[in-house]
């Protein structure tokens, strides 16, 4: 289930002026928005896929606890956006009921923290319950084993275009064969990076599964192009390098855990 499917947002200004009140006044400053844009993109991003996952856990969850994933009555609905204000209250996402027919269930209202929410139909006591998504159950599947290679994927790395473009002009002016080789060495120098600092890692959420992001420094060694996607092979012998992201698409994969900690991907 999709979020714009579940609920009416309202046109693009009301929501738009809700996620500017919420990352202006309640939240602590990040970046929520693309380079040039003020739209809050990454923020609606977060949103969005928080509640597909919330939702996903809803439906696979035992009937006694699916209330706690996104709760849902004859009048009113809400769930936990995993974020929380200046003062660590959670915020929630609330929803009243749809009054036209023949659309989403749901009308969206507002966001309401821990407090604020009293002044809903919401109990404090239901709202208290609503967890945060979660996105992992082993703590180690977020810790990179600096014993293991890293195996690229060339192929989509380098001969899908859409993938191919996101390394520097500059650098892909001088061929395939100059890039291969310059992200070879990248990915043999990050490594040391990470023994030396293991916050060189991020994890991020994708396609359902943990992959941590690591940064490839190819033009400046102060400031990474890309971030190399890695994936634990099923025998946990080696790290697949399945592709190149921008480290704009590396933040918003990586915001759905948690805002990264690094001194590489910041806001």
């Amino acid at each position: 289930m999709k979020l714009k499917d579940w609920a009416y947002l309202g046109n693009y200004d009301f929501f738009t002026t809700k996620l500017r009140l919420l990352a202006t006044n309640d939240l602590a400053p990040e970046k929520w928005s693309y380079a040039g844009k003020n739209d809050f993109g990454i923020l609606k991003s977060y949103l969005y896929f928080t509640f597909e996952k919330l939702w996903q856990e809803r439906e696979t969850a035992a009937e006694n606890s699916k209330q706690t994933y996104i709760y849902m009555d004859e009048n009113i609905s809400c769930f936990n956006t995993g974020l929380y204000d200046k003062a660590w209250q959670p915020i929630y996402f609330y929803c009243i009921k749809n009054p036209i027919p023949n659309y989403q269930d749901w009308r969206f209202t507002a966001f309401y923290n821990s407090y604020t929410i009293k002044y809903t139909d919401m109990s404090n006591i239901a709202s208290s319950e609503l967890r945060r998504a979660s996105y992992f159950n082993e703590p180690e599947a977020l810790i990179y084993d600096i014993r293991l290679d890293i195996i690229p994927q060339w192929e989509h790395i380098l001969y899908d275009e859409e993938n191919y473009l996101r390394i520097p002009e500059q650098l892909r002016a001088s061929g395939k064969e100059f890039c291969q080789n310059l992200i070879s060495g990248a990915i043999n120098s990050v490594k040391k990076r990470i023994e030396a600092n293991y916050k060189t890692v991020v994890p991020q959420w994708y396609g359902g599964n943990i992959q941590l992001l690591v940064p490839l420094y190819l033009s400046n060694p102060e400031k990474p192009d890309l971030a190399l996607v890695l994936s634990l092979s099923d025998d946990k012998t080696v790290y697949y390098g399945h592709t190149c992201l921008t480290t704009e698409m590396a933040y918003n994969n990586a915001r759905l855990i948690a805002r990264p900690d690094s001194y590489w991907l910041q806001p």
